[in-house]
């Protein structure tokens, strides 16, 4: 894990003067949206077991100081599950959904997220199921994090630097300039856009095939 003192030599040299603190809060604010818009932090959960008049589950974070931003992926024994919006349920089950059961796994349709962190079958479980829910998250960073994920540092620190010197140029003080913070802002929405394509895709690409060169 890296410190958020190690992303600060992307920050000094453009906004000097600027105090410690103030730096550290920018850094840490900015890999939290960063995180949250790429999605690239993912992970896969350990198993969920389904307890019958368990409507709503809250996720636990895959590492200490982190959060869970969204659900990417849900799978019981029979498949794959899709995500579903409140509208999407509503239309789907004219008469009601949130109160509709099911007496087994093959029977759930649907996911619903109230709350990042939060996932709730529809319809739900009335018999116990060990260990049958597998997801795949996107995670961020909390806003009391002390250290970040290394991938940050290594890969995306000068990303994550112009969403710091965004946010300290327009602080009401002497080391800012509001004026350079609307081009930081643009570098770093336009990173979180682009790698927001990437997650999604993954960085896995196949090589070229070269005379034998053959995938076992």
């Amino acid at each position: 894990m890296a410190s958020l003192a190690d992303f600060e030599r992307f920050v000094y040299p453009f906004a000097e003067g600027a105090p410690a603190p103030a730096v550290e809060d920018a850094i840490l604010d900015a890999a939290v949206e960063f995180c949250t818009r790429t999605r690239l932090l993912r992970a896969f959960l350990d198993p969920v077991t389904l307890v019958p008049g368990t409507t709503e589950y809250e996720l636990d974070a895959p590492e200490a100081d982190t959060q869970v931003v969204d659900v990417m992926g849900a799978w019981l024994p029979e498949g794959r599950i899709g995500p579903a919006t409140r509208p999407e349920l509503e239309e789907l089950y004219p008469d009601g959904w949130a109160w509709r059961t099911a007496g087994t796994t093959a029977e759930v349709q649907r996911f619903y997220c109230r709350l990042p962190g939060f996932i709730q079958l529809v319809p739900s479980l009335t018999v116990k199921a060990p260990r049958a829910l597998r997801l795949e998250v996107a995670y961020a960073p909390t806003r009391t994090a002390r250290e970040l994920a290394d991938v940050l540092l290594n890969r995306y620190a000068e990303h994550v630097a112009d969403g710091a010197l965004a946010r300290l140029h327009l602080h009401k003080a002497g080391y800012a300039d509001a004026g350079r913070a609307p081009a930081y802002r643009t570098e770093f929405d336009q990173a979180c856009n682009r790698l927001a394509d990437d997650g999604a895709r993954g960085f896995a690409k196949r090589r070229m095939r070269t005379g034998g060169d053959e995938f076992k």
